[in-house]
This record gives C-alpha cells, structure tokens and sequence, in this order.
C-alpha cells in the first residue's frame, strides 16, 4: 500500500512540474498540457500539494489507503463537478476539459478502490 502511495504521489509531483513548466502548456487561450489536458496555476497547485501529502502519507499502511480513500473521493468530486455546467470564475480556476474530467474519474476511482480495499481487507497473508 505504501509503495502504490507513493508511485501515485510522484505521479502527481511529475503532473505538476509538468504543468508549471511553460514549455509544456501551448494553446491560444487556456494553457493546455500536451494540448490535451487543461491546465492552470491553481490547478498545477492542487496537483503539488497532492503530490507532497500522498509522498508524506506512506509513513505507515494505513495513512496511505486513508490518503487514497480521502483524494480519491476529492479527484472524483473534482470529476463530477466537471460535467456541470460551472461559474466562469471557478472554471478559470480549475479548468476541466472532457479530457481532464476523465482523468479526474479514473484516477479518483482507482485511488478509492485501492485505498478503501486495503482498509476494508487490510495487509494480505505474509509469504
């Protein structure tokens, strides 16, 4: 559990350097990642702080599935919302294209069912 904490981590430190480097973002108007995937300052923010929390969490079996069940169940929220039409002001905000409300889905849901699997069934036999 502590090893999937921390690959989901670095994954989301990569995400964020990646979108705070500015030779990645390109588009016209919103900055885009790879021209697929909105982008913005707060976003690349939430990404960060996500990044550090999932690396600081594998401390121990259980804060890692807790970390997966809490940011798996906020990535989802974060998805959900994504299919509503939102106010300009939170969409500049936290841009969501169909491409990133996907990816907010899949990997809130994947995080939920890593984490709340592991608390519900806790460590396997020991070989």
């Amino acid at each position: 559990m502590q090893g999937m904490g921390m690959l989901i981590g670095l994954l989301f430190l990569v995400l964020a350097a990646l979108e705070l480097m500015s030779g990645v973002a390109d588009g016209d108007g919103p900055h885009e990642l790879f021209g697929v995937f909105a982008v913005s300052g707060p976003w690349a923010l939430t990404h960060l702080l996500t990044g550090a929390a999932a690396v600081f969490c594998t401390r121990s079996p259980r804060l890692a599935a807790r970390f997966l069940v809490a940011a798996g169940a906020v990535y989802t929220v974060a998805g959900l919302a994504g299919l509503l039409p939102l106010p300009d002001a939170v969409s500049e905000v936290l841009p969501m294209n169909n491409a990133g409300v996907c990816l907010a889905l899949g990997l809130g849901t994947a995080m939920l069912i890593l984490g709340a699997g592991w608390l519900r069934h806790g460590p396997g036999p020991r070989r």
